[in-house]
């Protein structure tokens, strides 16, 4: 309900999705074959999810991704989850195949780690997405992993602007007339291709990037908490929400422990002099 008539919805995944994956990791390299029942039953949670959205399993629903939906029983909403729960199952037997090679090597490399845990930004990108397709409205959802380019470290990452930007502006011309995005929070690719992420809390960091290569008006971070308070509510019970600082002050703020908006999801939107809401 924001204003303006294009938008970029930057999604992360489902609560606790990308822990479980990263989990699966840890226990099929180290043999432990209790990773084939986590496995199924975090691909059965996905499978439950498309009911919920899409095939009317009940009148209403609320999914972990904090998105309330009512259920739509038409035609083309039982095609797109049809179609959805395919593509979701495909990606299982994928991860299953990934799973088989590190019990098989006993180790877990890093690409390998980063491309499991990415997962869960792909399949709530092609949830949210389907969903606005079946209210009929005009959406298509983006892989980051297309556009945004970055050079990897051990807790961060370096964002190749030139690149990413190119990519970006080259897949706008090809879907102009689409009034949604539905893009993956969290991962991207190195300059090899080679599929990554941008690290924990990455979602919001990823907002900030896309606000930044489409030149967004501003950028709106949906959280768990209403804002950025005056004093920690634990120390100081009477601290109020501030209604509005300077990029200055809320990275000062976040250097002293602030977790509402962290230092790096800023820097793009400092650059381009983008708000953050």
């Amino acid at each position: 309900k924001e204003p303006g008539q294009h938008k970029a919805i930057v999604v992360s995944a489902m609560s606790k999705v990308t822990d479980a994956l990263i989990e699966l990791v840890h226990l099929a390299s180290s043999r432990q074959d209790s990773y084939l029942e986590k496995l199924e039953t975090l691909k059965q949670r996905h499978l439950d999810t498309i009911d919920r959205l899409l095939s009317g399993a009940s009148t209403s629903a609320s999914v972990s991704a904090n998105i309330n939906v009512v259920a739509n029983t038409s035609t083309s909403a039982l095609t797109l989850a049809k179609d959805l729960k395919s593509k979701v199952m495909a990606d299982f037997e994928d991860i299953k195949e990934i799973l088989r090679g590190l019990w098989l090597v006993q180790s877990a490399s890093m690409p390998a780690t980063e491309l499991v845990s990415g997962y869960g930004e792909i399949w709530s990108a092609q949830f949210l997405n389907a969903y606005l397709n079946s209210l009929g409205q005009s959406s298509t959802w983006l892989d980051a992993r297309q556009v945004l380019v970055v050079e990897p470290g051990e807790t961060s990452v370096v964002v190749d602007w030139e690149s990413s930007q190119k990519k970006m502006n080259q897949w706008l011309q090809e879907h102009s007339h689409l009034q949604r995005i539905v893009i993956t929070g969290f991962i991207a690719s190195t300059k090899d291709g080679i599929p990554t992420t941008l690290k924990r809390n990455g979602s919001d960091f990823s907002a900030s990037i896309f606000g930044a290569l489409l030149d967004s008006e501003h950028i709106t971070i949906w959280t768990d908490v209403d804002g950025v308070l005056s004093a920690d509510p634990r120390l100081v019970p009477e601290a109020v929400v501030l209604e509005d600082m300077s990029y200055s002050e809320a990275t000062e703020l976040a250097y002293f422990g602030a977790k509402v908006v962290h230092p790096s999801t800023m820097a793009p939107a400092i650059q381009r002099q983008i708000p953050i809401w």
